[in-house]
């Protein structure tokens, strides 16, 4: 069987562990991170990437349904293997075997994060640029008025101290509760391995991706699909 990965830039890092980690050396194709903040056109750029792989068995999609980005997509060229997430910030900060909470009033920050051209990070030294320290201020205090905290998520594949400084300057600006968590490239590393189980949407080729789909108990127990 023949695989690929379609992976979108904001876990670079993390594949890149999970890669060294597994011995795997699928070759990946990249989605820019810019398309993140818009569903609509991540789905048409996804779709787009999946019609033009050839002579492929299984893409493995590195994403999580993404803001519904993900509906409606079709399996033109290949069956799809898709965690069972919400998003990337759920992909690396669940636990194995655990049922995910998601953290409320929170921001989540990752490396992939800080170095998106849309990321906050960026966002906010455009602002500076644009409007000075004190409007800044004002326009990011109301931009997260429903936050209170802001999370650096620790997964293992950087240094993560490189960003704490970053970070601080956003929640001095903010008022922030800055909050540093232990994340993990397990879900990462189980896409890339096998098995797949209930953690994952299997999508067989010249089918659609559904919502239902990404409903944690729509397959009865743990069922697994052999696809090597």
């Amino acid at each position: 069987m023949s695989n690929i990965i379609v992976a979108c830039e904001t876990l670079k890092d993390e594949l890149q562990k999970a890669m060294y980690l597994t011995g795997c050396q699928y070759p990946i194709e990249w989605i820019d991170s810019e398309y993140h903040n818009f569903p609509d056109r991540l789905r048409e750029k996804l779709q787009e990437k999946i019609d033009s792989i050839e002579n492929i068995d299984n893409i493995l999609l590195l994403f999580g349904c993404c803001g519904n980005a993900l509906v409606g997509i079709e399996a033109t060229t290949a069956n799809l293997i898709i965690p069972k997430t919400d998003d990337c910030i759920s992909m690396i900060l669940c636990k194995q075997g655990q049922k995910f909470e998601r953290p409320k009033e929170t921001y989540f920050l990752t490396k992939g994060w800080f170095e998106s051209t849309r990321s906050l990070a960026a966002e906010y030294e455009r602002a500076i640029e644009l409007y000075g320290l004190e409007k800044t201020q004002r326009i990011f205090r109301i931009m997260l008025k429903n936050y209170k905290y802001l999370m650096l998520i620790d997964t293992g594949a950087y240094n993560v101290d490189e960003y704490v400084g970053k970070a601080k300057e956003i929640t001095d600006v903010t008022n922030l509760q800055l909050i540093i968590e232990k994340g993990d490239v397990w879900f990462i590393k189980k896409l890339l391995t096998g098995p797949y189980d209930d953690d994952f949407c299997i999508i067989p080729k010249n089918s659609k991706v559904k919502i239902s789909h990404f409903v944690h108990d729509y397959f009865e127990g743990s069922q697994q699909v052999n696809l090597f």
